[in-house]
């Protein structure tokens, strides 16, 4: 039986195609061996048919999506699968239901690569795999395996894709991961036999964006999810700051709440959304920041009332009449006051001067 199971693991493979590489299949190949059962797969990089027939799985090339098949490549006519879409005529080669974002089903519009179709089969699968305290929570590991989808694969997708990430570009981004990756592979004028071979330099790439993904999902994980517990309780005991539930008060400063503060209104059905964000800053002076409304970085909901707007200080406490004020930015985005009493009585003072 360990012969056996020994052969099974060596016989197990993964395809991809030969030539230059980009980061979609290099982290595509990555991901795959963060899975038991592809961990000790051969490499295979090859554009033969015959070739490629046989190996287990093969991703960005052959011209089929087919995940009975293990066959995920997003090359060939008709193809346009989203993260979060369903679309069953593109994988059997049949004039597909979804011809492009603009009939595309679910929130994401943006047309897989190789490494999203990989990500959206297994995606689950890996991330508890790097992360396995999320295999103890459902809940966390569907964000988690969102929020991976929207900050980082999303990305890759449209850049192999070839979709601009707007309309006009005003500059080029040459520090990007695919940017870095399509300097691993041979240079035009190179001396043939030197340096690596592409396949050590294809591993080199798929190295990278392994790394890029670990940090990525570290961050989301260790950083971003406990933030979001806490916004979560933080919105939840609003009312206890005050009875408006339009003041919203952290205990720790540095805390990331922007975006799990949008996601959660929405979630929880939050009416009047929340006008300020109070938190203590590293110096121990407490924050009353303003927030902005969703989609934009410097609209306000609700700015500091505009007298107040640029002073400090002696002159701010007596302007708005709250002892121990320390300043209010010019743009009325952010102020400061020594005390968490006194950072909610400048909220409130605007909260109530807007009615």
């Amino acid at each position: 039986l360990a012969t056996r199971a020994t052969a099974t693991r060596i016989m197990t493979s993964i395809g991809t195609h030969s030539g230059a590489f980009q980061a979609d299949e290099a982290l595509g190949v990555w991901l795959l061996r963060r899975l038991p059962q592809y961990k000790s797969a051969s490499l295979t990089r090859s554009r033969d048919p015959d070739v490629l027939k046989p190996l287990t799985i093969v991703i960005d090339v052959a011209g089929l999506y087919d995940h009975d098949q293990l066959r995920y490549d997003h090359h060939q006519r008709g193809f346009f699968e989203t993260f979060d879409g369903e679309n069953k005529a593109a994988r059997d080669g049949g004039r597909p239901d979804v011809t492009g974002p603009e009939s595309a089903t679910g929130v994401f519009k943006t047309k897989l690569s190789a490494s999203g179709l990989v990500y959206k089969h297994y995606g689950r699968e890996i991330l508890c795999a790097l992360q396995p305290t999320l295999r103890s929570s459902p809940d966390a590991l569907e964000w988690v395996y969102t929020k991976m989808y929207r900050d980082f694969m999303e990305g890759l997708d449209a850049n192999d894709n070839g979709i601009e990430i707007a309309d006009q570009v005003r500059y080029k981004d040459g520090t990007s991961l695919p940017m870095r990756v399509a300097r691993l592979n041979s240079r035009w004028n190179e001396p043939a036999g030197s340096g690596p071979t592409e396949t050590e330099r294809f591993e080199q790439a798929s190295a990278l964006c392994g790394s890029e993904f670990g940090a990525a999902l570290e961050y989301i994980v260790e950083c971003e999810l406990p933030a979001r517990s806490l916004v979560e309780e933080a919105l939840q005991a609003r009312h206890s700051v005050h009875p408006c539930g339009e003041v919203l008060c952290l205990s720790s400063g540095g805390c990331p709440w922007k975006t799990h503060l949008y996601e959660l209104e929405r979630s929880l059905g939050v009416e009047p959304l929340v006008k300020f964000v109070l938190y203590p800053d590293t110096a121990g002076m407490w924050r009353v920041q303003a927030v902005t409304v969703e989609g934009t970085a410097f609209t306000n909901r609700l700015g500091l009332l505009e007298p107040w707007r640029g002073v400090r200080d002696a002159e701010l406490a007596a302007k708005c009449g709250i002892p121990g004020a320390k300043f209010v930015h010019a743009s009325g985005f952010i102020g400061g006051h020594e005390t968490n009493e006194g950072a909610l009585q400048m909220a409130l003072k605007t909260i109530e001067s807007s009615r």
